[in-house]
């Protein structure tokens, strides 16, 4: 008889199991908090990159000719840098 089994013969009439026998799945609860906690980590994460390239596209766009020259880029080029999609992260 395998545990499911088991676990499944020692239930009651109304088809719960008896806590004695089963711990109500707090690995599994343990393992799921932690990949969801990871999934929104990883959200923000992501968000705040995207943020942070919206804003440095925002800045360059709004430097003057000097700045730019310095920096080493063309008006042209400051401009397509700041109509790049906003999830794209490369700057090619």
């Amino acid at each position: 008889m395998t545990t499911i089994h088991a676990r499944f013969a020692s239930r009651d009439r109304s088809g719960r199991t008896p806590a004695a026998s089963w711990n109500g799945g707090a690995g599994v609860r343990t393992a799921l908090a932690t990949a969801f906690r990871r999934l929104i980590e990883g959200l923000f994460a992501r968000s705040a990159a995207a943020r942070g390239r919206s804003r440095m596209r925002r800045d360059i766009v709004s430097l003057g000719p000097d700045q730019l020259r310095d920096v080493g880029l063309t008006r042209d080029e400051a401009l397509r840098a700041a109509d790049r999609i906003r999830w794209r992260s490369d700057w090619s």
